[in-house]
């Protein structure tokens, strides 16, 4: 129990440093935006390049993961169909789907397995972003492409094919899924990027994680602050309304509903103890701050991708030992 407190509080640290920064006025809207873009454009690109550049897929027991991404692709699948193939149904999919692996399931992960887990954390997060990101990247674009199309009249609007090449270059042309791909064949080469190019991408992309916390709580602070809580009405009429049950949904479905679809597939598969655990516990993990940056990028959800964030963090405290409570329940 002690470390999943130790992974997770330096997130909640962060998130309410954030928040603070925005209650004092440090940062404006517009400042928030252009962090935003800074986020997404430059330092989320450098860390997705530098991650999978050194990625041999040769080298990588890929059992356990392509159980992990073949299940959470179902399960991500699945929602956009429940909630509609339109943005704001990938917003909510995403964020039910999508853990932060990285900032919080790696210290985890390492603190309480050690070096063996560390092996099978880091090949799932080799390709995590890759994956995942990439496919949702093109579902929101064929659903934006799809909703300027019905929005349109009838003469102006494009053939299905059109839409779909449209969606597809949207998906590959994007600053999520194009430096993950160009990282991964980098690392196939067997090259090796010089020192004083590598060194720069590396802190760019260090910088990447606690910036995207940082921003939650800015977020969070100008949604609550605005809006309120549920109990609360606000009086100011600019107010980020919050859609309370979507929220409570995005966070039942990433810190339970996910993890127990992770557990059954691992436990129906026979995987041995320490990969099952491993990729269980990556399911229980919070919300991913990558989610929170495709709300911005899209402008959709945003209110609500923020405070399911923060509130996944508070959630998995108690959700991630019940998983593995359940585990060895299974396993005895």
């Amino acid at each position: 129990m002690s470390d999943i407190f130790q992974a997770l509080l330096p997130v909640i640290f962060l998130i309410v440093c954030g928040y603070l920064t925005g209650q004092f006025g440090w940062v404006t809207e517009l400042g928030l935006k252009d962090i935003t873009r800074l986020s997404f454009n430059v330092l989320g690109p450098a860390l997705l390049f530098h991650t999978l550049s050194d990625v041999h897929l040769s080298q990588l027991d890929l059992r356990p993961v392509m159980m992990y991404h073949a299940l959470t692709l179902l399960w991500f699948t699945l929602w956009v169909a429940v909630y509609g193939l339109t943005q704001r149904g990938c917003m909510r999919a995403l964020t039910g789907t999508y853990s932060n692996a990285v900032m919080i399931g790696i210290p985890l992960i390492t603190l309480a397995y050690g070096a063996q887990g560390q092996v099978y954390i880091m090949t799932l997060v080799s390709v995590h972003a890759l994956i995942i990101l990439t496919y949702a990247t093109l579902l929101f674009e064929l659903a934006g492409a799809r909703e300027a199309n019905h929005g349109a009249n009838a003469a102006s609007r494009q053939p299905l094919t059109a839409t779909l090449w449209k969606a597809i270059k949207g998906a590959v042309l994007h600053p999520v899924s194009l430096p993950a791909m160009a990282g991964l064949l980098f690392a196939q080469t067997g090259l090796t990027l010089p020192e004083v190019v590598d060194k720069p991408i590396e802190w760019l992309g260090k910088a990447f994680s606690p910036m995207a916390l940082l921003m939650v709580g800015l977020q969070l602070q100008r949604v609550l602050g605005q809006g309120g809580w549920p109990w609360q009405r606000s009086a100011q009429p600019q107010a980020v309304p919050v859609n309370w049950q979507e929220v409570m949904h995005m966070v039942v479905l990433k810190n339970l509903l996910h993890p127990l679809l992770i557990l059954a597939g691992g436990w129906w598969l026979g995987l041995p103890a320490l990969p099952m655990t491993v990729m269980l516990v990556t399911a229980c993990m919070p919300v991913g701050a990558n989610s929170f940056l495709f709300a911005t990028r899209y402008q959709v959800a945003e209110a609500e991708v923020s405070v399911s964030l923060s509130l996944s963090v508070i959630c998995a405290m108690v959700t991630v030992p019940l998983m593995l409570a359940l585990q060895n329940s299974l396993l005895a």
